[in-house]
């Protein structure tokens, strides 16, 4: 059993949980809405890009909002403000010709709650329960997620063709309204932030923040080896449902299913995870997970049958899943808890930069006229070569 505070830990992970189902709404119908629309994998992988760049953008305040106010207030008012940009976006989405100006500024304008509330997510895990536990709750959290990996592709696919992808984005809308809800219902167990932020008090802090990023080499290093991978998985990622709808012809259902399928591997990383986090030294296992995953990424060259692209899936989600159980607990027992939030916003800048730029590259690529196998062969050799890079890096020396 973890030791955590249980009613404050189970209402965390609910409000995950809410949140992440909301999500698979929003990742699926927009693509598919654009693409219905336009038929461009162009302005699908744009649209998927663009709410990458707010990570980069508000990352850094995000992590002064965490560690200068209470965590519970800034996700409770992020949530509100995100739904209230999700009703833009599906007055965006619901006029017939796309203004995609108006659109990329609504999805950038939504994308950018995240990153501001992330940093607080991350670091009031430590404040709720005990060191020996993080590795268990870290575990717990993305078995969640990866459980609706498994059932959010089959669950949002039927509910998108049943109602459409309109409607099916005020499931999003929703999720945050009650997320909103069940946050605020957290008991008033952190400590109380006092400090008044003024333009020179949020420049130092963040710039006292991104130094003691920067001098933890092995923390830095292994941000910048999720730039790296980041880059190469969304250069396929982004243009998955392009690929298998338009390239493969596959009915979305099919699509959905093989997401499903690539889910039950990040499932079992979770249990996986809590075993061998604690008996092996970090850095081999980022670096081990980093480069299998790329490997496994070229297995998707050898067949494009359905249940084979979700069974490839399910290894790459696998090893990304180790990744990223053994980072975020190799950051939470590293970094100091008053550091904690800026340090969470620093590498999650780093990490996410590349996002937008693989999505953006992946989809100019197949509207070049690349085909979807030179995308994948790009990726999974970058995505390996993070991990050798990883390998000679300070995370190397990592116990």
């Amino acid at each position: 059993m973890l030791s955590f505070q249980k009613k404050s830990f189970h209402l965390l992970w609910l409000s995950f949980l809410v949140s992440t189902l909301g999500d698979w709404m929003y990742r699926l119908a927009l693509p598919i809405i654009v693409l219905s629309k336009t038929g461009s994998a162009y302005h699908a992988a744009t649209a998927f890009g663009i709410s990458f760049i707010p990570w980069v953008l508000f990352s850094l305040i995000g992590g002064v909002l965490a560690d200068s106010y209470s965590k519970r207030k800034i996700l409770v008012v992020g949530n509100i403000f995100a739904s209230i940009f999700s009703c833009f976006l599906l007055f965006t989405l619901s006029i017939k010709n796309i203004n995609f100006t108006f659109l990329y500024l609504v999805v950038f304008l939504l994308a950018s709650v995240d990153p501001l509330i992330h940093p607080s997510f991350q670091s009031i895990i430590p404040e709720i329960i005990k060191r020996d536990d993080y590795v268990k709750a870290n575990a717990l959290i993305q078995t969640i997620d990866n459980t609706l990996t498994i059932l959010g592709p089959l669950a949002g696919g039927s509910v998108i063709m049943l109602i459409g992808g309109i409607n099916a984005l005020w499931f999003d809308t929703f999720s945050f309204i009650l997320s909103a809800c069940i946050l605020y219902a957290l008991p008033k167990t952190e400590k109380g932030h006092t400090k008044k932020m003024t333009l020179n008090t949020i420049k130092k802090d963040i710039l006292d923040g991104v130094k003691y990023s920067f001098q933890q080499k092995v923390i830095f290093s292994g941000s910048l080896m999720f730039f790296m991978t980041n880059f190469a998985l969304n250069m396929f990622e982004a243009n998955y449902i392009f690929y298998m709808t338009k390239a493969l012809g596959y009915p979305l259902i099919d699509a959905t299913i093989a997401l499903s399928i690539g889910g039950v591997g990040a499932l079992i990383a979770g249990p996986v995870s809590s075993l061998i986090v604690e008996r092996f030294r970090s850095g081999v296992l980022l670096s081990i997970s980093t480069v299998l995953a790329g490997l496994s990424t070229l297995l998707l060259l050898i067949n494009t049958n359905y249940i084979y692209i979700g069974v490839i899936l399910g290894l790459v989600s696998f090893f990304g899943t180790i990744n990223v159980i053994t980072y975020f607990t190799l950051r939470q027992r590293t970094v100091p808890s008053d550091q904690l939030g800026r340090v969470v916003s620093v590498t999650r800048m780093v990490s996410y930069a590349s996002i937008p730029v693989g999505s953006w590259f992946g989809g100019l690529l197949l509207n070049q006229g690349v085909s979807m196998a030179w995308v994948i062969l790009i990726a999974g050799v970058l995505r390996a070569s993070a991990g050798v890079g990883a390998a000679v890096s300070p995370l190397a020396h990592e116990k």
